[in-house]
């Protein structure tokens, strides 16, 4: 029996050390950026009001056809998170669900690939209230929609990503 991409992605970010270690954060504030930019694609595609961080897969399917829970261990690891934290991961393992059940989507690039790098990389994130998204000791801000969209998309490639650091 395959693995589905829920249970593979639920044991990635079990892995993850949240706390992290601050020595590339570089590569994970491009992340976060990449991030941001397929967000917005999505949030273009999907005529969602909310951005950067939203529940794509519910614009595809309604939660009780999902159906996914978070495993148990996967809860444990990420209970101190900041809610935004816990919220992406969730959101994360529904959008791997919507391909688990084969449910059709645009062809756009994967939304929640690069913040789950970022979350490999190095931990989580945190919101403050100025608008800005602090990851390890850098702040960036939100920007807009428009903003995103005009990014130049990057390489998820390892050795790119470790370049950066």
């Amino acid at each position: 029996m395959t693995e589905s991409a829920v249970e593979a992605l639920a044991k990635r970010l079990e892995t993850v050390e949240w706390s992290g270690d601050f020595s590339r954060t570089r590569s994970r504030v491009a992340l976060m950026r990449e991030f941001m930019r397929r967000s917005a694609i999505w949030a273009r595609q999907t005529n969602s009001s909310v951005w950067p961080f939203y529940d794509v897969a519910s614009h595809f399917a309604s939660m009780d056809d999902i159906g996914e829970e978070i495993p148990a261990p996967l809860i444990k690891s990420v209970e101190m998170q900041h809610p935004i934290v816990r919220d992406t991961v969730r959101w994360s393992l529904n959008f791997a669900a919507l391909r688990d059940g084969k449910i059709p989507l645009p062809d756009l690039p994967e939304p929640f690939a690069p913040l789950v790098l970022m979350y490999e990389r190095g931990g989580a994130f945190q919101l403050d209230g100025t608008g800005h998204i602090e990851i390890d000791a850098a702040a960036i801000p939100k920007g807009t929609v428009e903003q995103a969209l005009n990014r130049q998309p990057i390489s998820l490639d390892a050795n790119y990503l470790d370049s950066l650091d």
